[in-house]
Order: structure tokens, then C-alpha cells, then sequence
């Protein structure tokens, strides 16, 4: 059977293929990097402000160097996705283990005894990274990561908002992304659920100059049911005639004819209503319904519970303190009562958590706890043209991915600081604990080591200045480290220079962990 992938045979070619990556990926590394930007056949663009993404766009023609290509692109992906930063340096790191781990190999070192030496010494460095870990306690630590992560990437005022937000949300919240329809960058705060859909029918509309249904006080009902006939609610109908309190039903399935009997209540002014249809399976997925029916006293029937009749009743109903339908959207604002009741569920969900086994499941309990509890904030960015709307969506997403790896694991000096204060430990504990050539793992990863504070210098033309630099760090220690977008030594954690140490422990553990087995293979 013919080898598609020989790592030693075509060594000239890899590790032409290996600065090729390299080259490739570097540019996006840190506060200052730059932006890929890639065409389809199409001729569609796309801006690029990610090592992980750009990296994926990347093909060769040699089978070997695809296949390298492929490894690298799983080890950086696994490092953004658990962090939402580091992708450009995990890359960084395997391109430079690699290319020092084939020369040696060249020269007749065993690659065994190497690999086996890696890993040792990534079980060591991950001890490290969680006794140096410093928990974000304060929102000054949090700010900081921000403005590591981003540096000058958005605008100031853009930047002011995301640190509004966060000082406005706590571990459980969630800030969403979206697109303004005017030039200004705005914040906007979410006091309760919102729902993706809005007013089934336009004759609904109470405020003609916004195009919104706005009620105070109404009655809830949200329902799996599918509502066929107005009799199925003939009941609800008449008592909220005698209430005189509005009335919002949210249904899954609902007739156009019980929609047209019902507009022509309301315009006839024989009850105050509108009809919400939200159909669709991503309901299901995100349990939307279920936590508004929670939150609001009223009963939702899942399709799978069988009722013995179809008819709805007043004891099914829910109350909520106001509710803004528009035409997409529908905003649910609860009373303070509520709270206690979200709580249970969120430690309901938080159990869960623990228990989910895909990042894609995760995601959604962890959506559902920042529903509940109501920490919802929107960031509106203001439309300059697609591609640069595009840009600053995909920048902050990636920010508020590492923020809440920050929340988890903590925080360590940023800048590529760590990895330079790793250096003289890795170098005094391999001394004692590696053996053979084992040691030649050290010797690689202590050179890997400088690597992104090299590549942050390049970024920022100031390598020049980089050896007096270096020295000066490895005087001072931890947790000083060197602000390339002020020019200046600083103390990390005072001046907010931080680095997420989820990020750092995946950046490592993933890098190590790739060329450890790629070195061991034929």
C-alpha cells in the first residue's frame, strides 16, 4: 500500500511548508496585528481577524504539508474554541516546536525519547499556569483582558461601550452583537426574555408611530398546542373581555382563520390582543418557550404530553408586567418577584452544565442561564460598510469569548510575559526530572518559549529594541511584561496587561500536545 504522508522523507519540502504556515498566520498575532483578507471563486470577500480562521483558508499541494496543515488546524481550532483567543499563537508554538524537533531529529535524536519528554513537561507547565492563575475579582482585571485582547482594533467609543457592558453584567450574563442601523455605536439593556419573533399580523399594532404593540400588565398565553379552532380559547376570550387586560398569546401552530378572528376583535375594540407565532424547531432546541412560561405563571404543554381535549383555560394563563411586540421581535419585561423563581432554574441549568458532553450543548444551557437571569446586554454596532461591520462583529465575539474563559480560569500577565517567566523553571525542573534525551524537549520548548514575545516585537517594528527588552523582563521577573502598543515596561497585573489562563493552558497543552504525536510519525 502507497504512504500518502511522510514527514521525514520530504523533510525539505515540510519544512519549507511549515514557514509557509508560519509566515501565513504570524501577521494577526496580538493588539497591533494585521487582517487576512480572502476571496472565493465567486469573487465574495471575507475579512479574517483570526490565526484559527485564516489557517483554514490554507492549502498546499504536497500531500505531506496538507497533512501537517490539517494537524495544526486541529490544535489551534481546540484552542479558540474553549478560550475564543490563542489560535495564532498555538500555531506559532507547533510551527516552531516542529522545526526545532526535525533538526535535532535530523542529527539522530531519538524522536520517542523527545516526544516523551513533551510530555512530561506539559503536565509541569500546566501546574504552573494554575499556581500563577490570579481569579478575576475586580472589573479593572476584566478591562484589562479587554484591552490586551483588542488593543487598537475598535474605536475608542466602541471599546467604551464593551467596557460599560461589562461592568454591567456579572458571570452569568451575555452580551449580543448586532448590527445598528445608524452610524452610532449604542448599548442597549435587556430586562427580560426576548423572543426572535414578532406580531402575527400587523392589525395588531397599538403604536403606529414606533409600529409596536405595547402592553402594560397583560395576560400570557404560551402554547404547543396547535390552535385550529377559536373555540379551543373561547373561555380565555370572554374572561379577558370581562378583565379588561390585554392579552399576548405566543403559539407554535396557529389557524390564519383564529389570527383573522382575532384582529377583527381587535379592531372592533372588543379585546385588547396580539398573536406571536413562533413556529420553527430552534425553539425546541433553546428551550425559549419553557423558561417564559416559567417566568411568567403560565402553562406550556410540551407536543409529546397528550391532553385528553385541546381546549385552553383561564388556569393556563400567565402574567407578565409589560410586553413590546414589534415587527421582528418581541421583548418580555418581568416584575422583581420573579427572581427567586429564575434562580431555581439557573442552578437547575448550572447541574446540567456539568453534565453536557458537546461544546454545542453547553452553549445552549449556558444561553438559557444568561436568559434567566436577566444580564442581557446588546451592543449595536454602527454601519460604516459590511466588510468592517463584519470585522469588529468578529473582534468582539472573540473578546467576550476570552472574557469568559478569564471569569473561569483567571487571568496571567499578558503581552507573551508568561511564556518568558516559564523559561528558567522549565529549564530548573527538566534538569532534575527529565533524563537522556529527554532533555532535548526542554531545549526546544525553552527556545519556543520567546517566540510570541518575538513576534508581538515584529508586529509593532520594534524588534530592534527587542534584546534590551528581553533582558530587561527576565531581570525584573514576574509579573512585570512590555506594553508594545504604549512602548513601555510595565507591571502586568496593575496596568491591565493580562492574558486569559485558559488560553495560555490551551496555547500550551495543544501545541505540545500535536507535535508530540506528529514527531513520532513516519
Amino acid at each position: 500500500m502507497r504512504k500518502n504522508f511522510s514527514l521525514f522523507k520530504e523533510l525539505e519540502n515540510n519544512i519549507q511548508s511549515i514557514n509557509n504556515i508560519d509566515n501565513s498566520i504570524k501577521i494577526t498575532l496580538g493588539p497591533t496585528g494585521k487582517n487576512g483578507i480572502v476571496a472565493n471563486k465567486q469573487g465574495n470577500l471575507k475579512i479574517i481577524t483570526s490565526g484559527s480562521f485564516l489557517l483554514n483558508v490554507l492549502e498546499f499541494s504536497s500531500i505531506s504539508a496538507n497533512v501537517i496543515l490539517k494537524l495544526f488546524q486541529q490544535a489551534s481550532s481546540k484552542t479558540y474554541t474553549i478560550s475564543g483567543d490563542g489560535s495564532t499563537t498555538t500555531v506559532l508554538f507547533a510551527c516552531e516546536l516542529l522545526k526545532l524537533s526535525l533538526k535535532l531529529l535530523s542529527n539522530g535524536y531519538n524522536s520517542i525519547l523527545i516526544s516523551n519528554g513533551f510530555k512530561k513537561i506539559s503536565y509541569f507547565l500546566i501546574e504552573k499556569i494554575l499556581e500563577y492563575s490570579i481569579p478575576v475579582s475586580t472589573a479593572n482585571l476584566l478591562s484589562g483582558v479587554l484591552k490586551t485582547h483588542l488593543g487598537k482594533k475598535i474605536s475608542p467609543s466602541l471599546f467604551e461601550l464593551l467596557q460599560e457592558c461589562l461592568f454591567k453584567i456579572q458571570k452569568d450574563g451575555l452580551i449580543l452583537v448586532e448590527e445598528n442601523l445608524s452610524e452610532k455605536n449604542e448599548i442597549e439593556i435587556i430586562q427580560g426574555i426576548e423572543l426572535d419573533k414578532g406580531f402575527a399580523s400587523s392589525y395588531f399594532v397599538t403604536d403606529l408611530k414606533n409600529f409596536e404593540v405595547i402592553f402594560e400588565k397583560p395576560y400570557l398565553l404560551i402554547t404547543s398546542i396547535s390552535l385550529d379552532s377559536i373555540n379551543q380559547i373561547r373561555d380565555i376570550i370572554e374572561y379577558i373581555k370581562t378583565s379588561n387586560r390585554p392579552l399576548v398569546i405566543v403559539a407554535e401552530e396557529i389557524n390564519k382563520d383564529v389570527i383573522s378572528t382575532l384582529v377583527l376583535n381587535n379592531l372592533q375594540k372588543k379585546i385588547k390582543i396580539v398573536v406571536i407565532r413562533y413556529k420553527g424547531i430552534e425553539f425546541k432546541k433553546t428551550g425559549i418557550l419553557e423558561d417564559l412560561s416559567l417566568l411568567t405563571h403560565s402553562n406550556y404543554f410540551d407536543s409529546k404530553m397528550k391532553r385528553n381535549n385541546n381546549l385552553l383555560t383561564i388556569e393556563d394563563l400567565g402574567q407578565v408586567e409589560k410586553v413590546i411586540v414589534g415587527k421582528n421581535k418581541s421583548s418580555f419585561i418581568f416584575s422583581k418577584f420573579t427572581k427567586l423563581l429564575a434562580q431555581r432554574r439557573i442552578n437547575e441549568l448550572n447541574r446540567e452544565l456539568l453534565t453536557s458532553e458537546t461544546e454545542y450543548e453547553k452553549n445552549l444551557v449556558k444561553t438559557r442561564i444568561a436568559r434567566l437571569s436577566g444580564q442581557i446586554t446588546r451592543i449595536k454596532i454602527g454601519i460604516s460598510n459590511k466588510y468592517e461591520t463584519e470585522e469588529q462583529r468578529q473582534k468582539i465575539e472573540n473578546a467576550l469569548q476570552t472574557i469568559k474563559s478569564s471569569l473561569e480560569e483567571g487571568v496571567l500577565p499578558g503581552g507573551g510575559a508568561f511564556y518568558l517567566n516559564l523559561k528558567e523553571e522549565l529549564l530548573n525542573w527538566s534538569s532534575i526530572n527529565l533524563v537522556g534525551e529527554e532533555l532535548a524537549a526542554s531545549f526546544i520548548l525553552s527556545k519556543a518559549l520567546s517566540r510570541p514575545f518575538q513576534e508581538l516585537l515584529q508586529n509593532t517594528n520594534t524588534e530592534k529594541q527587542g534584546y534590551q527588552i528581553l533582558e530587561k523582563l527576565i531581570e525584573l521577573g514576574y509579573p512585570y511584561g512590555y506594553n508594545v502598543i504604549e512602548n513601555k515596561i510595565v507591571n502586568s497585573i496593575n496596568e491591565g496587561l493580562l492574558d486569559s489562563a485558559k488560553s495560555v493552558r490551551g496555547i500550551l497543552w495543544n501545541s505540545i500536545s500535536i507535535i508530540s504525536t506528529l514527531i513520532t510519525s513516519e
